[in-house]
């Protein structure tokens, strides 16, 4: 029975029994009223549909659509389920302003390894109540700020090598055109070799400027040896041959100011470098750069900045990363909000999530993390020793050896009256 058939029901006079529950009437009242209601739950199904806290399955995919958002296939092979896949189209939702912005690359790509989309809201849901800062907090969101970087205008690099010098009397000279776009100007890296004699008096100019570099005299440059220029984010020059510094033998090309190597702006260029010979007033008859023009090669080297493109860097042992910042900051909860996805899989999440018109590639880091932690230990040696004298020692013992004999025989003696020159002594003669 339900509120549908008592109501059908109470449309009948009594004459018609409808209120009876064996009734046939009845019966068939109750039937229609069970189909009412199965309609009036379609009903309602269809207007929760349309909310994201009770769309499921087709539903679901539906209003995922209307922002770009489309459900993960995870590394089992089944397809992410409802619950993650509201809770992760309620993280972009907020943020939605057509795909392609840094906030949603980095957001996707953190909920594709299945860490927090919004870091923001995150920090809110974390924060101890009655606390508006909290720094174990700040330093947890500013780590997992850091653990999914987005570089835009991806870097290039690029160079180019001259070509054979030209001789004008005792100078060498060559011109490089370098022709590149770029999003913003920047420091090249030039590598000035030089193969066959010495050279003197170098010189580095971009013509269209006019900004350029003069060597001071005592520069010399040996068959062999290589000019490295480079700069600092600010210009300043930094000139090195091999492992010596020779920074201090250049001056601007107006003499007057400190030396700084001339940027490339993003455009068309030109660059002309010149070197003379061995001078009578330096050099010396047997010195090895000789009074022949030199001959040389340049090599220029730089990064440039495409447009309409950017790079996503992403730890590769994502997991190892997170226990790491846990163990720094502290953070003893979940991190983990999310089905994670196989890393081959973060590429194509980039190109779900890019404007139109815009590339993107993703880049894996390798994280080594070493201790440093200062350990103090206290250790005792206990040493037990047994000494054992083998020196080797003289000793002489004196006494008496003499023993006192007591004789009490008694014994009896005849002596014959003996001559000297008769008797001996040997015999019974006696002399007395």
């Amino acid at each position: 029975m339900s509120f549908k058939t008592d109501r059908l029901a109470a449309l009948f006079p009594d004459a018609y029994s409808a209120r009876e529950g064996a009734s046939s009437l009845r019966r068939l009242l109750d039937a229609i009223g069970h189909e009412l209601m199965g309609a009036d739950e379609s009903v309602k199904a269809l207007l929760k549909s349309h909310w994201v806290n009770y769309a499921q399955d087709d539903a679901l995919d539906g209003l995922a659509a209307t922002f770009g958002v489309q459900r993960r296939r995870l590394a089992d092979g089944t397809l992410e389920p409802d619950d993650a896949f509201r809770r992760r189209l309620k993280a972009v939702v907020p943020y939605f302003t057509g795909g392609g912005t840094v906030k949603a690359v980095a957001g996707a790509v953190r909920s594709a390894l299945g860490l927090p989309f919004d870091l923001e809201l995150f920090r809110r849901e974390i924060t101890p109540a009655g606390s508006d800062s909290n720094d174990e907090v700040a330093a947890l969101i500013q780590a997992l700020e850091g653990l999914v970087r987005v570089q835009e205008f991806s870097p290039k690099p690029e160079s180019m090598l001259s070509e054979p010098v030209t001789r004008v009397a005792d100078t060498s000279e060559v011109t490089v055109e370098v022709a590149f776009s770029s999003i913003t100007q920047v420091y090249p890296r030039i590598e000035w070799t030089f193969t066959k004699g010495g050279g003197r008096y170098l010189t580095l100019r971009r013509l269209d400027s006019g900004e350029g570099l003069k060597s001071k005299a005592a520069l010399k440059m040996n068959p062999g040896e290589t000019l490295v220029l480079t700069a600092s984010p600010s210009g300043a020059l930094a000139a090195s041959v091999g492992t010596t510094d020779v920074s201090s033998l250049f001056t601007a090309w107006d003499g007057t100011s400190a030396p700084r190597l001339p940027p490339l702006p993003g455009e068309t260029t030109h660059w002309k470098f010149t070197s003379r010979a061995g001078t009578y007033d330096l050099s010396g008859f047997d010195d090895t750069e000789g009074y022949d023009s030199p001959d040389f090669s340049v090599r220029i080297q730089w990064t440039r900045y495409q447009h309409l493109t950017f790079d996503v860097i992403v730890p590769y042992f994502i997991k190892r990363a997170v226990e790491d910042i846990q163990r720094q900051t502290g953070y003893q909860g979940q991190l983990f909000l999310f089905e994670g996805l196989p890393l081959e899989v973060i590429q194509r999440v980039v190109d779900q999530t890019r404007a139109a018109g815009v590339k993107g590639m993703v880049h894996f880091s390798l994280n080594f993390l070493e201790d440093h932690a200062a350990q103090e230990q206290l250790s005792g040696l206990l040493q037990h020793r047994y000494q054992e004298t083998h020196d080797a020692s003289e000793a002489v013992s004196v006494g008496s050896l003499s023993t006192a004999v007591e004789d009490q025989n008694m014994r009896e003696a005849f002596a014959i009256g003996g001559v000297f020159n008769v008797s001996t002594f040997d015999t019974s003669f006696g002399f007395e």
